[in-house]
């Protein structure tokens, strides 16, 4: 007989013996697995497969609101500038989702070491601002802010002299990070910010991209962030007179968050732009409600962070339909910039959408915008992303309002660009299909409820009073809010955070 015959053989009469014992084999086998499965439980040694986690938020944002019915959540706030640090304000602005209260408390610690407690009562539905520097008197501060329950979000506002940013909060710690844009030309200021949240030391490695290429001074190698602590690193002092610089962090043990502060321009004739970092790269970015304002001017940053060169398409959509999209191959740890504002095919004064898609492991992306609120002094602000969000499937987002008033109130530019009795909620709808989306907000105890229709690849925009914003949508949905000054319509950007 044949090795064939032998096999085929073999094949036929386990599988009479399957048909004769009625499935008996089969249970008998899974009673040893079941035992061996107890066994492994009991000795040790047999760990289960973790399921995977389910992908509600933005894959490369590092922010997303636990459930309402969490027992507990938590959240990081990056780094930020005290009112010694001369480079504005920061508030933390707390929203609450759920119908009931929850107790904060929030860890206050400064670049020196110290910190603080804090504890407040959040209100159903209602949203509240804490001043850092009213907890710990320090230069920088960063935070942790620990919630008894779910369904809050932490956003971080550094309000300076010359403008206002908005960036949320980090839900999780990350060995990387990525920052697309920056500047250390004359009159610029860029730093770096490296929060350790966690009771582990942190070794951290910075590395930039500029014109010149790709760059590692070696001051930025093995830093030492060591548990609960934070430290702020001044970009400009080994990185100079650079234009564009993109940022890579990158942790050789530890976690960290990771935020830049970024000063355009001189003292008084600039802007500020303050962001947590991307901890992951994305072949997917979505830029929701973009405008660009007369008189000012707009990039788009592309950073390729990986070995591999990328085929980058930026694609753009006005009200009337798309344009002929923009392409590039990108490099190997290198930047594209596309000078959107200078496009022809891009109006001026009127909404767009940008979709960036890479080929390869995914690309970082970042928006600079620019206006002249009051006169020829410009206002400089950076877009978050939304990344993913067709891979996604974030429905309900939390989007906290502005502050009641300029942090800055003194000033002359905080008074000249007061914060809003209302602010505007645009929504963008990716889908090839209408969706329903539902905005409620809260003034006091009065809920006020607006149903709004987003045509398939369309947007539509709700007025929304001042205070947080709950969006539910029975589609994926982008949005972004717009608190912008009179005249600058598209600069200053609210980010939204995908509630599960």
């Amino acid at each position: 007989m044949t090795a064939a015959a032998v096999r085929r053989k073999g094949r036929v009469t386990a599988a009479a013996v399957r048909r004769r014992d009625g499935g008996r084999g089969r249970a008998a086998a899974l009673a040893v697995l079941a035992a061996a499965a107890a066994l492994g439980g009991f000795l040790g040694t047999v760990t289960a497969r973790k399921p995977p986690r389910t992908m509600l938020q933005p894959a490369a944002l590092a922010a997303e609101v636990a459930p309402a019915g969490s027992a507990s959540s938590s959240w990081y706030c990056p780094a930020a500038p005290g009112p010694a640090a001369r480079a504005g304000k920061t508030e933390l602005l707390l929203a609450n989702a759920a119908a009931r209260a929850v107790r904060v408390d929030a860890v206050v610690v400064d670049a020196q070491g110290s910190q603080r407690q804090h504890a407040l009562e959040l209100g159903p539905h209602a949203e509240t601002g804490l001043v850092p520097a009213q907890v710990v008197d320090g230069v920088w501060l960063a935070a942790r802010i620990l919630v008894a329950g779910g369904a809050v979000s932490a956003t971080e506002v550094v309000d300076g002299r010359i403008g206002r940013s908005v960036t949320p909060c980090a839900s999780e710690v990350a060995s990387r990070w990525y920052f697309a844009s920056g500047s250390t030309r004359e009159g610029s200021t860029l730093r770096a910010t490296l929060f350790n949240p966690t009771p582990n030391l942190a070794v951290v490695d910075l590395s930039f991209v500029t014109a010149s290429g790709w760059t590692t001074p070696a001051p930025f190698q093995g830093v030492v962030v060591a548990p609960w602590t934070l430290r702020v690193l001044t970009v400009g002092a080994y990185v100079q007179n650079q234009a564009s610089i993109a940022t890579a962090v990158a942790a050789r043990s530890g976690a960290v968050v990771a935020g830049e502060l970024q000063l355009y321009g001189p003292d008084g004739a600039g802007g500020v732009a303050f962001e947590l970092g991307a901890p992951s790269t994305s072949t997917l970015s979505d830029l929701p409600a973009v405008e660009d304002a007369t008189g000012g001017s707009s990039e788009l940053a592309v950073f390729n962070p990986s070995a591999r060169s990328e085929h980058v398409e930026v694609a753009v959509r006005l009200p009337n339909g798309p344009v002929r999209p923009f392409t590039q191959v990108l490099g190997p740890k290198s930047v594209w910039t596309l000078p959107t504002s200078e496009q022809l095919r891009i109006a001026m004064q009127e909404h767009y959408t940008v979709q960036v898609r890479a080929s390869g492991p995914g690309v970082v992306v970042a928006r600079v915008g620019a206006g002249k609120p009051h006169g020829p002094a410009p206002w400089w602000a950076e877009s978050v992303t939304v990344t993913g969000l067709q891979a996604s499937a974030a429905r309900s987002w939390v989007v906290a309002g502005p502050p009641a008033a300029p942090l800055a109130a003194a000033t002359k530019a905080a008074a000249a660009h007061p914060s809003p009795a209302s602010w505007r909620l645009v929504l963008e709808n990716p889908g090839r299909g209408p969706l329903r989306v539902e905005v409620t907000s809260w003034a006091g105890a009065r809920r006020r409820a607006q149903v709004v229709q987003v045509p398939a690849l369309g947007e539509a925009t709700a007025v929304v009073p001042a205070g947080p914003a709950f969006v539910h949508a029975d589609g994926a949905v982008a949005l972004t809010g717009d608190a912008s000054p009179a005249g600058t319509v598209g600069v200053v950007g609210i980010p939204a955070v995908p509630l599960r």
